[in-house]
């Protein structure tokens, strides 16, 4: 939502639960740069509880219109791991994601803040880093668990 993100768009893990089922339904099969409108029933969004926070009521239908901009492997992927961590010591340090990020921002050659790189490495530290040691290990990167980690 470019509303609610301060004009920036939206990235998530698509099919692992990070948005409503109905997005999740909807945008499997999309390509970059394609454009679609989705109705979504109650019962693939909120349901008959509604979302207080976002002021959505029970039992309400939405529509979206959505514009999908990028598909990237991962970023959960034991490849985009390994790729992050340039050392291989098994956990992704500030340094390294940091470092990702630039790399990633330079690929796709948009214009950002520079403070937008703080904000987004802050966030996935706060979001990630589960036993606050200031690493993101293997278990706590990867949305499935993996025997070879």
């Amino acid at each position: 939502s470019r509303t609610q993100n301060e004009g920036h768009p939206k990235w998530f893990v698509l099919g692992v639960g990070q948005v409503i089922k109905g997005l999740d339904i909807a945008m499997m099969n999309m390509c970059p740069g394609e454009k679609r409108k989705v109705i979504i029933p109650p019962s693939l969004a909120y349901g008959q509880q509604g979302y207080v926070q976002g002021k959505i009521p029970p039992n309400a239908t939405l529509i979206f219109e959505i514009e999908l901009y990028a598909v990237n492997k991962g970023p959960r992927s034991v490849e985009a791991f390994n790729q992050i961590d340039k050392d291989s010591d098994k956990k992704l340090s500030e340094l390294e994601i940091s470092q990702y990020l630039k790399e990633e921002f330079a690929r796709d050659g948009k214009k950002r803040h520079p403070s937008v790189h703080d904000e987004i490495l802050a966030d996935i530290f706060k979001k990630n880093d589960h036993d606050g040691d200031g690493f993101i290990s293997a278990k706590e990167y990867n949305v499935y668990q993996h025997d070879e980690l």
